[in-house]
């Protein structure tokens, strides 16, 4: 069942905000553009293919608002970004919440391997994507928020953002810089009455996991939705609360692993 949210109590203070979820189509982020649409928030569906984005959206039309819209987008791109907020204002006239779930566990054809062996091309792309594309839809989202004086940022990080592990370089930094920026655009905006929080999954059952290649799924992984719980529930707490980098894992915790058994155990 999922946790009990302040969102579904009888004042819906997510009803009508307009929320912005990254890498929406798929995994977590779809799960909490579905979690949003429920409340009665006016979603923006951005990954992408424009087809997944189009599925996510027939889905959202059966929830009590109708009023979504999905735009394909490259995270890594600067234009698109703008594109995206333009056109989010254009549409809604106000952005209150960004949920910034866009990420790659590897680059293309890349797997899990020492610093020494690692492309240039491999550490690029997943920094680009996981670091660099966050740091661009923040950015992008702020002027909205600060003319606003009330915005909410929900940054998707990685118990491999707080741990680093052997052979996983270019996402564990790329998840370090999520919280470091995080916690850093936290302290810059809170006086405008903008709220950035971070989430750390572990575990999560998605297809982001084939990144992995014939790594197996953990047993005891959670579905996505109970991720899109916890963001609901972040989103709808009091202006003066906040939660801290909270981890989500599932109650029987994966060991993780360092050195060598750490190709057994790959990112969450």
């Amino acid at each position: 069942m999922p946790i009990s949210s302040p969102a579904e109590s009888a004042n819906q203070p997510l009803r009508d905000a307009v929320a912005i979820v990254t890498g929406g189509a798929s995994g977590i982020g779809r799960a909490t553009c579905q979690a949003l649409a429920r409340v009665g928030a006016r979603v923006v569906v951005a990954d992408l293919a424009q087809t997944q984005i189009d599925v996510v959206l027939a889905d959202l039309k059966a929830e009590p608002r109708g009023d979504h819209l999905g735009l394909a987008v490259d995270v890594r791109s600067e234009a698109d970004i703008q594109r995206l907020v333009e056109q989010t204002l254009d549409r809604f006239g106000r952005i209150d919440i960004l949920v910034a779930c866009a990420g790659i566990l590897r680059g293309d054809g890349g797997t899990l391997k020492p610093l020494a062996q690692l492309a240039t091309p491999e550490w690029d792309q997943v920094i680009d994507t996981n670091l660099r594309g966050l740091f661009l839809c923040n950015r992008a989202v702020l002027p909205a928020m600060i003319r606003q004086r009330r915005g909410d940022i929900i940054n998707l990080s990685s118990v491999s953002g707080r741990q680093g592990r052997a052979h996983d370089a270019p996402y564990c930094a790329s998840k370090f810089g999520v919280i470091g920026l995080s916690e850093s655009l936290a302290a810059e905006v809170q006086q405008f009455g903008v709220r950035v929080q971070t989430v750390l999954p572990d575990a999560v059952n998605t297809a982001f996991w084939q990144q992995n290649g014939p790594v197996p799924m953990p047993p005891h992984s959670l579905p996505p939705e109970r991720v899109a719980d916890l963001i609901l529930f972040m989103l709808a707490l009091p202006p003066d609360t906040q939660i801290l980098a909270p981890v989500i894992a599932p109650l029987q915790v994966r060991r993780r692993g360092v050195g060598k058994a750490a190709k057994n155990d790959p990112a969450g």
